[in-house]
């Protein structure tokens, strides 16, 4: 049963600037209370002066000179300098004006309509906030500036709304149509989370067919389902080369079989990018059902769609495909039944949640810590704090080692002592040296990671120690990490080992918050973290602007011309005339487009002998070259000088001419 309360506000409030109360005004202008005054009086100060600031910055021609380095012709400086003085002078003149002219009788109307007004003390940073063409590549500026100003909302707006009763009592008006009340919500959740889908699927098989993505990572998982479509399970050749390796040395990815049908209807890339779309958009559905059982519903709606905007999600969606983006529906889903008592469904999302990978358990069996601790379904976070750390331990270090082992270790390799390896004494350091540990953790890209995932959120999973407890997982994962940037930045994957703690531990807190200061604050919150979503998502997203988005390593590109399709179209014809079952060695952003078969290469790291060599132009490399000394290769075809196409024994009369363009001896 959702969490029905009512958004009326509560009579012990916090938040709301108190109205003086005054029964009978002064009639002298000098026995006016001018210390109850001054309040007031200081903030229509300072929002003229903000006004006045916002009316010249906002049409500046050239703001990356002045927000960056100051620099303004001097008449436009001037005149900046005296719209803000002016501004704040009228604006702070004019309620003392009317307060002597009507002897203080407007005093409560005075002090009222500050309150109300306060707001716009924000609107002269407006054009910073959103000038998402300065901040793509400074982001420390950006983001500390974000950080104060959605706190500095939170205030701002619960003293406006201890001022407006007729709102709540609009919104109390809608709670009496339950029809509405109860489908409305859902209904724009849900239309919010197709439409993500659809658009992101069709952009991101767009960057696709302009070869954004590479054989690491899609054409890794194209391969390895197409092997397991044929009972080759833990085999991909374009990782591990012709013996096809082990997929347990990396990662401990069962779920691929929830997948894999879907899969087997059209082997390829594309598949598995709309599915990866897909979960990412329609994961807003089972977190808005979570956040509407323990707020009101508009609340959780908010929060459904923060998250749809959430630029570190937006990040990983667009670099190639991976299993944890896949998963947020299930974490959701798994709250869900956490939160609804739905405890017969509980087991079956840890399984599914533990098949995406092997340090899933580990996010679980801080939540199952988490519920424990502060009472919230502390049976069932005792059962998922002791199941979790078993199940990454057996997987972890018994059957993964069993079969091989990878490098991820090294991601830590400044907090492991020399001659020593493992995960061990990388929680020795962090307990023997806390010092050194702070030295590692203690930089500026880290803050900056930091505050792109805590800042647009309003900072609402911090606080709390026992919120801030569920932030555990990704601070491992990522903050930790040394000298590997990809773990630090919102471009990849490993943001959401963050996503779903960070939108459960939002929700509690503005649960706390109704429920400890009433309506006014959780409605303060909840606008907070709207504007800094919104701010956050229009620099750093891939909704709301196309020109500085950056998904994995590259900025994408969001339309194709019709070079481009044209070249893709001569690029399929060619890459048609390979047999299913041939072997094929690739340049790497072709990979994904022809690693649907047995054996596929990545020509980065080997040719494995292969019937077919797919080369584009200017990625000649010596693997390549030591594969036209090993074996006669003959041109089957090529587009234009970007893309040839050669076989072992095949004879052609171009085929000189092809490897002189290429520049293989």
């Amino acid at each position: 049963m959702a969490y029905e309360l009512s958004i009326l506000p509560r009579g012990d409030t916090v938040g709301a600037a108190p109205t003086a109360a005054l029964k009978t005004p002064p009639r002298s202008p000098f026995a006016l209370p001018w210390v109850d005054l001054a309040p007031a009086i200081g903030l229509f100060a300072a929002i003229g002066a903000s006004l006045g600031l916002f009316s010249c910055t906002s049409w500046l021609s050239d703001r990356s000179s002045f927000f960056l380095k100051n620099v303004l012709d001097t008449s436009l400086r001037q005149l900046l300098w005296h719209s803000v003085l002016v501004g704040g002078a009228v604006a702070g003149v004019l309620p003392v004006l009317c307060l002597l002219f009507s002897r203080g009788r407007l005093t409560q109307s005075i002090i009222r309509t500050a309150n109300l007004a306060c707001p716009l003390i924000l609107i002269g940073l407006v054009p910073s906030l959103f000038a998402y063409q300065l901040w793509s590549s400074q982001p420390l500026t950006y983001l500390v500036q974000l950080g104060a100003v959605v706190l500095l909302a939170e205030h701002l707006i619960a003293r406006m709304l201890g001022e407006t009763t007729g709102l709540f009592r609009a919104f109390s008006r809608i709670e009496r149509l339950p029809r509405l009340r109860r489908w409305l919500p859902l209904i724009i959740v849900a239309l919010a989370s197709i439409a993500y889908a659809i658009t992101f699927s069709y952009y991101t098989l767009l960057h696709h067919r302009r070869f954004g993505t590479a054989a690491y990572d899609l054409g890794i998982n194209v391969n390895w389902c197409y092997n397991a479509m044929h009972g080759n399970f833990f085999r991909s050749a374009v990782q591990f080369g012709p013996d096809g390796g082990h997929m347990l040395s990396g990662h401990a990815i069962f779920a691929m079989f929830i997948w894999l049908p879907l899969y087997a209807l059209s082997p390829g890339a594309e598949v598995l990018l709309i599915y990866q779309s897909a979960m990412c958009g329609l994961a807003a559905i089972p977190l808005y059902l979570t956040a509407k059982e323990l707020l009101p519903r508009p609340a959780a709606v908010v929060v459904a769609l923060a998250y749809l905007m959430f630029a570190p999600l937006h990040g990983p969606n667009f670099y190639d495909y991976h299993e944890l983006p896949v998963a947020l529906p299930f974490h959701f889903l798994l709250h869900y039944s956490i939160v609804t008592r739905r405890y017969k469904l509980v087991p079956l999302f840890l399984v599914i949640l533990y098949g995406h990978r092997e340090d899933v358990s580990v996010g679980l069996t801080v939540l199952g810590l988490f519920m424990l601790l502060s009472g919230f379904r502390p049976k069932a976070g005792f059962v998922i704090a002791v199941v979790s750390p078993l199940v990454f331990v057996g997987i972890k270090f018994a059957l993964m080692p069993s079969v091989g082992s990878w490098w991820f270790a090294e991601l830590y390799k400044e907090l492991v002592p020399s001659g020593s390896q493992g995960y061990g004494p990388i929680v020795q350091t962090t307990l023997i040296n806390p010092v050194y540990f702070l030295h590692t953790i203690l930089k500026e890209q880290k803050l900056i990671y930091f505050l792109h995932l805590f800042a647009p959120l309003a900072f609402l999973p911090l606080r709390s120690p026992l919120l801030a407890m569920l932030s555990m997982p990704g601070f491992f994962f990522t903050l930790m990490t040394t000298n590997y940037a990809p773990t630090l930045s919102i471009a990849f994957q490993y943001t959401t080992h963050w996503i779903p703690y960070l939108f459960l531990s939002s929700i509690f807190s503005l649960r706390r918050a109704f429920e400890t200061f009433g309506a006014t604050r959780l409605i303060s919150c909840v606008v907070a973290m709207a504007i800094g979503v919104a701010s956050h998502s229009t620099t750093f997203g891939a909704v709301i602007q196309h020109e500085t988005f950056i998904g994995g390593f590259t900025r994408i590109q969001f339309e194709a011309s019709d070079a481009d399709e044209r070249l893709y179209a001569d690029f399929k014809k060619l890459i048609k005339k390979i047999p299913e079952r041939a072997s094929v060695g690739a340049t790497e952003r072709e990979v994904p487009h022809v690693a649907a078969r047995i054996d596929c290469y990545t020509l980065r790291m080997a040719h494995g002998e292969a019937e077919y060599l797919l080369i584009r132009a200017g990625e000649v490399n010596e693997i390549i070259k030591d594969a036209f000394r090993r074996n006669p290769y003959g041109l089957v075809g090529h587009v234009g000088n970007t893309f040839f196409l050669f076989k072992q024994k095949h004879e052609s009369s171009k085929t000189a001419w092809a490897k002189e363009r290429l520049g293989i001896p």
